[in-house]
């Protein structure tokens, strides 16, 4: 044979990982992104097509989910090292493991000077947004937000909804919600503190999201505005999209585990987007969703 393996590895990379422990008065939320890598005697999958010691990454993946639902995972130095031992002492053909862990940073909501027992937000991707349309007759001002990360660990859920036969959702009452919220808004009065108006809009929107229980997105999203607008007087349209940003629960049955809602793996696409324009009705209370 003309050539020869001088190195190789292979592993699982993005195994994501969002994890909830439910205390009697208060949620701890974490995410976090594991990559593991192996070091060790596989040559012979690549030059003789022999599996026998191969590892499959799919049990990598799997390994992440029960070890999590096993151990501690607050301090991700900790957990990177309980994984690191795990596929050492298990797997004798491992000679070295790598094991990197990015966890994505949430931090409470905070309502009246208090931490939320269970809503967070994800710091770093918020904007706020302006846009400006001027002729030397005319100008018209919009001013928002985009990017606001959202998420609340209990206070939702889904159900009722219509069904046929590919319709394979489960109703549940109780379910992670997250979305990041892009609102905008038109400005009638130029002059106006509108950076201030955007916080008081805001304040509102984080207000509606973590204190009312979400029946849908769709629901929260038409309460969120319905909060606005009676809020500040200075606006009479609102439009909001969200994204249902979709954690799914970690079938563990089939590792000998349970999963009393806690291990759930965090899934960008597909999302659900749900979006809405509403407007301030003649007697001065939000009116219905336009399109």
């Amino acid at each position: 044979m003309p050539a020869h393996i001088l190195h190789q590895s292979y592993g699982k990379t993005r195994v994501r990982l969002s994890r909830v422990q439910r205390q009697a008065d208060r949620h701890e939320f974490q995410e976090m992104t594991v990559s593991i890598l192996l070091h060790g005697d596989f040559d012979e999958a690549y030059t003789q097509a022999d599996n026998c010691q191969v590892i499959p990454t799919d049990t990598m993946k799997n390994t992440v989910y029960a070890l999590a639902r096993q151990h501690d995972t607050t301090a991700i130095e900790s957990f990177a090292q309980v994984l690191s031992d795990h596929f050492l002492e298990k797997f004798s053909q491992v000679q070295a493991v790598e094991i990197e862990i990015g966890e994505k940073l949430w931090r409470r909501m905070r309502f009246d000077n208090s931490e939320h027992a269970h809503s967070f937000l994800a710091p770093g991707g918020e904007q706020h947004t302006c846009d400006v349309v001027a002729t030397r007759d005319t100008v018209t001002l919009t001013s928002g937000l985009t990017g606001l990360q959202v998420l609340k660990t209990t206070g939702s859920g889904f159900s009722g909804f219509a069904r046929d036969p590919l319709t394979t959702l489960a109703a549940t009452d109780d379910r992670i919600f997250a979305t990041t919220i892009d609102a905008s808004w038109p400005c009638v009065e130029l002059d106006r503190d509108w950076t201030a108006v955007r916080q008081l809009i805001r304040s509102a929107l984080l207000d509606a999201f973590a204190n009312q229980f979400s029946a849908s997105v769709q629901h929260t999203l038409f309460e969120m505005a319905n909060a606005a607008i009676a809020v500040c007087q200075a606006i009479d349209v609102i439009d909001i999209r969200m994204p249902n940003q979709h954690h799914l629960l970690v079938d563990l049955d089939r590792l000998g585990l349970d999963n009393p809602h806690e291990i759930f793996v965090p899934v960008d696409e597909p999302h659900g987007m749900i979006q809405a324009t509403v407007h301030r009705s003649e007697d001065g209370s939000p009116g219905e969703p336009g399109l």
